[in-house]
């Protein structure tokens, strides 16, 4: 009871509003189990541009924050500010723990170099995090009768599809975009990611396909030349010297796995990377080149960092504390690269990835999955026992959907699929020559999302005229007893 007590006086604090975003601090417990936890500040944006307000029952749907940066406006995800015009809803993002301006202690540094803390930030207490905030806007809003529909991108759909399943009760679908929900249970199919990535370049230039093919070897020939690594060092203008060939290939691997993961329909950033290997006869030069044209910050020498790819090498030190601290505990992507793909061979070994986790936290960590809640069920077992209104939205050309739920697993849990689209092609902001593909995909979406709310509001109104038929029958009954007794 003291719990249910602290979570519903929990208010949220407006900082500033610019227009109809505002941006708020909710107080937010650092562990859901106990009852006097420290606190931390959670942002959370809202939208209420087009919302038709609490009385009148309209939804509100949640963007469930990932570990990637948040949006900067909320509606500037297409399928988002279509739903907000179509059902007058209201728009909400939570921000994940440990990440942009939620943090405990006030710095991620002192947040991760505190396992007392550090062992917070897990997929359980996000969720938890998630669930509180609704409860909390719901309150605070009035709001009880408009249906939740929680969204993510990514790890953020994760949460969502979880969210649904742990939480039914508190939101009545999910979409997950372009989440690799495969790779977090006991389904791993380990390496259609690169097998993507080298299909989505073959299919725009076969010939770029194969001179990066062959630009590895050509690479790892520098390591028998005399002072070959300072050569390759001096090529790529690194700000520190090569410790070997790998580094170079990583970073090139990254770069085309990026490429192949936001590409656009008119294939540009393939076209575009091809276009400047091709210029000039020396592999080695043009593919320095290339790296610098698409990478470099402007300054004199080159530290290649790529945070925002889903890439098979895993986890890495450009990754935040925080995300790899996630990637070594529960979201293990066990992606690796065989001899056969366009990317450089570099298998998944699970052993070597446990010892990169210990290196880099001076720990043993315990790698789980949040398919744990569901007993021995893999993730789709899980989904179909437990499951209900979720849409799986994934784009082929992107390789992480190779993880991803490509077919319905029943008649609530759908899968919307689109050859042309990369990733997460449906919250990508809305443009007036978005081709056709893309628009009727976003409304079957949108057809989806209109039926769980009819049904939502079909229900809520056999439930209230229910409760007033007991309340006359007890009115009733109370008079024909006064009657009686009279």
């Amino acid at each position: 009871m003291t719990d249910l007590l602290i979570l519903v006086v929990l208010l949220l604090l407006p900082l500033h509003s610019e227009g109809l975003l505002s941006t708020y601090n909710y107080t937010q417990k650092l562990d859901h189990s106990d009852p006097h936890s420290i606190t931390f500040q959670q942002n959370v944006m809202l939208n209420d541009n087009q919302w038709a307000g609490a009385k009148s029952g309209a939804p509100i749907f949640v963007l469930v924050g990932g570990v990637k940066d948040g949006p900067e406006t909320i509606d500037d995800y297409g399928l988002l500010k279509l739903c907000a015009i179509k059902f007058q809803a209201l728009l909400v993002y939570i921000e994940h723990r440990f990440h942009g301006e939620s943090i405990p202690l006030g710095s991620i540094e002192s947040a991760m170099s505190d396992y007392r803390v550090r062992k917070f930030l897990t997929t359980e207490q996000a969720l938890k995090d998630s669930v509180t905030i609704i409860q909390s806007l719901k309150v605070n809003l009035s709001a009880h009768n408009s249906p939740i529909i929680v969204v993510g991108i990514g790890y953020g759909g994760a949460l969502a599809v979880w969210l649904r399943l742990r939480y039914p009760e508190i939101a009545i679908g999910a979409l997950a975009s372009s989440t690799q929900l495969l790779y977090y249970g006991k389904n791993t199919p380990g390496n259609g990611y690169c097998t993507t990535v080298s299909n989505d370049f073959k299919a725009v230039d076969p010939i770029c396909y194969e001179t990066i093919r062959r630009s590895w070897k050509a690479i790892d020939n520098y390591k028998v030349y005399l002072n070959g690594l300072a050569r390759l060092s001096q090529i790529f203008n690194t700000c520190r010297p090569l410790q070997s060939t790998w580094e170079v290939k990583k970073w090139l691997a990254q770069l085309f796995s990026e490429a192949a993961q936001s590409e656009d329909p008119t294939n540009m950033a393939i076209t575009f990377i091809c276009s400047q290997i091709s210029t000039t006869k020396n592999l080695i030069k043009a593919l320095a080149a290339t790296l610098h044209n698409e990478l470099n910050d402007g300054r004199k020498c080159s530290d290649y960092i790529l945070v925002q790819v889903d890439s098979p090498f895993e986890p890495d030190s450009n990754y935040t504390t925080a995300s790899a601290w996630l990637r070594c505990n529960e979201l293990i992507f066990p992606v690796g690269c065989e001899h056969d793909t366009m990317l450089p061979a570099k298998p998944f070994h699970m052993a070597q990835f446990t010892r990169s986790c210990h290196k880099r936290f001076g720990e043993v960590l315990q790698p789980s999955s949040h398919i744990n809640f569901y007993g021995n069920y893999n993730m789709v077992e899980a989904l179909i026992k437990f499951g209900g209104n979720i849409i799986f939205s994934n784009g082929l050309k992107d390789p992480s959907s190779n993880g991803g739920i490509l077919k319905d697993l029943s008649e609530t849990i759908v899968a919307i699929t689109t050859i042309n689209g990369s990733q997460y092609w449906d919250m990508k902001q809305l443009k007036y020559d978005d081709p056709e593909w893309l628009k009727n995909k976003r409304d079957e979406e949108l057809e989806v999302f209109k039926q769980w709310i009819k049904q939502y509001q079909h229900n809520n109104n056999k439930s209230s005229l229910v409760a007033c038929c007991l309340f006359i029958c007890f009115v009733l009954e109370f008079l024909v007893f006064y009657i009686l007794c009279m």
